[in-house]
């Protein structure tokens, strides 16, 4: 894992919630924080947390509270708080990850194919400009053709779009605004869109073969 890619104050927030034994329990680390501990290409400081069932919001956001965080919102699937200066999200999730989990200080985290096909949906419903930054490292390793089964086998072929999907791969007009990410690797911003671009034709002509894009 690549402890060094998360911020000092994610670090010890992850230590600080991991002294609550059950904290994590029913969680998984997911999104960019989850790929940057992978792969250390980008710096990350959000937490992200999933869970395949249900929890229980009042729990958690006791836990949250007393331990100085502020309830941003608390609904029944999500939490958004700020806790020692870190935005920490929990979510209900349902759908089952595709691959074992591997552990980081006592938090589960989800594998780089199940961060894969989360982030491609992101991308496709409201993407910055680090999700573009994982997407490519993500397309360093998995291929469009592995990409494309795995979000079949995780969300079922009957439930999602790969026609939005894939389009929204090389959208790039939303995100202009955004913040660029702390690249670990050098890349910059303009780089990531003409390596994307660069791919777009074979990658949209994979994802598109035999899909109904009505």
């Amino acid at each position: 894992m690549f402890e060094q890619a998360l911020d000092t104050r994610t670090i010890l927030l992850i230590k600080t919630l991991a002294q609550h034994g059950t904290f994590f329990e029913n969680f998984y680390l997911a999104g960019g924080t989850a790929l940057s501990l992978h792969l250390g290409h980008r710096r990350s400081e959000d937490i992200d947390l999933f869970a395949e069932k249900q929890f229980s919001i009042n729990y958690y956001s006791d836990i949250i509270s007393s331990i100085g965080g502020r309830i941003l919102i608390a609904e029944q699937g999500t939490i958004h708080c700020i806790l020692d200066e870190v935005k920490l999200s929990l979510f209900y999730y349902p759908y089952p990850l595709l691959n074992p989990v591997t552990e980081f200080f006592n938090i589960k985290i989800a594998s780089i194919a199940d961060i894969a096909c989360m982030k491609a949906v992101a991308i496709s419903q409201r993407a910055e400009k680090k999700d573009f930054f994982d997407l490519i490292e993500i397309l360093k390793i998995l291929s469009p053709a592995e990409v494309k089964n795995i979000l079949y086998d995780k969300f079922g072929q009957n439930k999602i779009n790969l026609y939005h999907i894939v389009k929204s791969f090389f959208y790039f007009s939303d995100v202009e605004d955004s913040p660029d990410p702390i690249s670990l690797t050098g890349i910059t911003w303009e780089k990531v869109k003409d390596y994307l671009i660069s791919r777009e034709k074979e990658i949209s002509s994979i994802f598109l073969t035999g899909t109904n894009c009505a």
